[in-house]
Parts: structure tokens; C-alpha cells; sequence
């Protein structure tokens, strides 16, 4: 059955050497992306994060979003982008009606951080992907991945639920819909 990991595997088969991402100065090849990615799912397993939870990702292209859609994936967690065009009460929507466990945010959301996380109780991490240092109060992506045990490959696939996307909400509030592993391996 399919698993949306499974994009990842087959490239490191293809072309492990080959280069993965670039992102500034930063350039990783498939079987680095790999190896980071399977130990970012460890700490996130290690966090007490258990498959079937949901994880927001608040944050603007970049490498490190791509490498936590596949350790979400991989840890058998639950991706859940955050438009980042929403306004902080829409953000606090999207993440309580999710019940989120876990933040994922970049430097350009910081500031309005206050006037999300006391609004979210269910959001017990919040893991700083940004560039600069990590605040006080989140959890630095690349200790994560730097102290992570890699753990196996879930066994959440096919018709587990691998990402809840919201809908705009042009006409009332926005609505979750629940995508399967499948769902995205097809599309």
C-alpha cells in the first residue's frame, strides 16, 4: 500500500548522490535528506508525538518544510500546512479544530505566536525551522535532527489519513479535508 515516504525512498534508490535541495547556502543530496528525515521522525516519536496526531507547519518554502512533510509522513503523524496568508484568529481556528500537538513555524510567523499559542492549548511543541537562534520557548529544528535515533517507516499508509488541508473558507469557516496516503501518492 502506498505511503507518501515512499517518493523519498525511490529517489535515494535513483539517485542518492544526487542533489535534493538547495535552499541559500544550503545543499543536501537524497540520502542526506533521507537520514535527516528519518531522524527528525525519531525525535518528533521521542517528543511522545504518536502516529495518528496532527502537526501544523506554519513557514514559507524551505528546505526544512519539505524535510518535515516527509518526517511527519514517515513518523506516521498527521501534515497539516496553515495557509500563511490567514489572519491570527483564522490560525487559531485551523490549528484548535485540528487539534494540533505540535507547531512547526518559521521566523516569519514569530510575532504572532502571542496571540496564538495561549488561544491553542492543544499545541504542546512548537519546533523553530527559522534561521536564526531558536527561542527560548521552541524546540530547534536541527537539534532534533541532529540528536534524532531514526526510527522505521510507520505503518500508516493507503487509507490512513497522512494530511488535513483546509479549505478556504470563501463562504463560512474553513473546513478540513482529510487526504489518505493514497489520496496523495495518486495525485
Amino acid at each position: 500500500m502506498p505511503q507518501v515516504s515512499q517518493f523519498l525512498r525511490r529517489a535515494v534508490q535513483a539517485n542518492a548522490k544526487g542533489v535534493a535541495t538547495i535552499d541559500g547556502d544550503r545543499q543536501q543530496t537524497w540520502q542526506s535528506l533521507y537520514d535527516r528525515v528519518a531522524k527528525l521522525a525519531g525525535s518528533l516519536a521521542g517528543l511522545g508525538l504518536k502516529p495518528g496526531d496532527r502537526v501544523g507547519i506554519l513557514a514559507l518554502n524551505c528546505d526544512r518544510y519539505f524535510e518535515s512533510f516527509f518526517a511527519l509522513s514517515w513518523a506516521g503523524l498527521v501534515f497539516v500546512p496553515i495557509n500563511t496568508r490567514l489572519a491570527p484568529p483564522e490560525i487559531v481556528f485551523w490549528l484548535a479544530d485540528s487539534e494540533c500537538s505540535a507547531l512547526v513555524v518559521d521566523d516569519a510567523f514569530q510575532p504572532i505566536l502571542p496571540q496564538v499559542l495561549p488561544k491553542t492549548p492543544t499545541v504542546q511543541h512548537v519546533v523553530y525551522i527559522g534561521n536564526g537562534p531558536t527561542p527560548a520557548d521552541q524546540l530547534s529544528y536541527e537539534t532534533l535532527v541532529d540528536t534524532g535515533t531514526p526510527i522505521p517507516v510507520s505503518d500508516r499508509r493507503g487509507d490512513d489519513i497522512a494530511g488535513l488541508y483546509y479549505t478556504g473558507g470563501t463562504t463560512g469557516r474553513s473546513k478540513g479535508v482529510m487526504l489518505t496516503h493514497s489520496n496523495i501518492m495518486f495525485n
